[in-house]
């Protein structure tokens, strides 16, 4: 067993019952809109670029004092609306071609865990992993979907907790588990998990579900939530042996 932050971590049980989510693929049209919701986005970081250099320069002007509980209430709107897009953009990457490879998944999960294990320490949250397999996939992608698994875990998971990603390995291909210990998520809203811009938590916009969702779907797997409020959640994400052709 590999364990981020403790060696001698026990592995958290299986969260039993819940819904099924499978990720599918929507084909060319689905990358198409991807692609030109992200030319969309990036035209819209030019002008919010101008105006956080405006709102700026207003805070930093003692003239404007009088203004700056207002002025800061545009920077933090003006954060949200960046953290928006930059999510959206990561979701419409998943949608563009991927560049498959041998992937080792046992060490790719390892390198995830440790580049949040910064995260997971501030939040008292210990990580373990254990398994591997491998397969041909898009490194970059299947990174960028683990990271945001964990950190959902992470952020779900009350300090003392723990969040497991296991890799099973199969004829087929391989399967990632990613266990927490959290709070879980109530029947309605797990029905809603991947639906862009609703969230389970505060301040959050629910691309990150839809970007994981949308790259497992581009490898040709499947995506399985499984959670009961108070137990944590579970999820699964399935993976061919060879990512299917784009």
């Amino acid at each position: 067993m590999r364990d981020a932050r403790d060696p001698g971590g026990q592995a958290a049980p299986a969260v039993g019952g819940g819904v099924r989510e499978h990720a599918a693929a929507d084909g060319a049209a689905s990358r198409d809109a991807g692609l030109d919701g992200a030319t969309l986005a990036h035209e819209l970081k030019n002008p919010l670029t101008a105006v956080k250099a405006l709102v700026q320069l207003g805070l930093g002007n003692p003239r404007e004092a009088a203004s700056h509980e207002r002025l800061e209430q545009v920077a933090r709107a003006v954060e949200r609306m960046e953290r928006i897009l930059r999510d959206y953009l990561a979701s419409a990457r998943g949608m563009s071609e991927l560049a498959p490879a041998r992937v080792e998944v046992g060490p790719l999960v390892s390198g995830v865990l440790q580049g949040l294990s910064a995260r997971a320490s501030e939040a008292r949250v210990r990580l373990v992993t254990h398994g591997d397999a491998t397969v041909e996939a898009d490194p970059r992608r299947l990174e960028e979907a683990l990271v945001n698994l964990v950190a959902n875990g992470i952020e779900a998971t009350p300090p003392g907790g723990e969040v497991e990603v296991e890799v099973l390995s199969s004829a087929e291909g391989a399967e990632l588990v990613v266990r927490d210990t959290g709070t879980g998520i109530a029947p309605d809203a797990l029905q809603r998990l991947g639906t862009p811009f609703f969230s389970t938590r505060s301040g959050g916009n629910g691309l990150g579900v839809a970007h994981v969702r949308s790259v497992i779907a581009m490898h040709g797997g499947s995506l399985q939530y499984e959670s009961e409020p108070g137990k944590g959640t579970v999820v699964r994400a399935t993976l061919p042996r060879r990512a299917r052709a784009a």
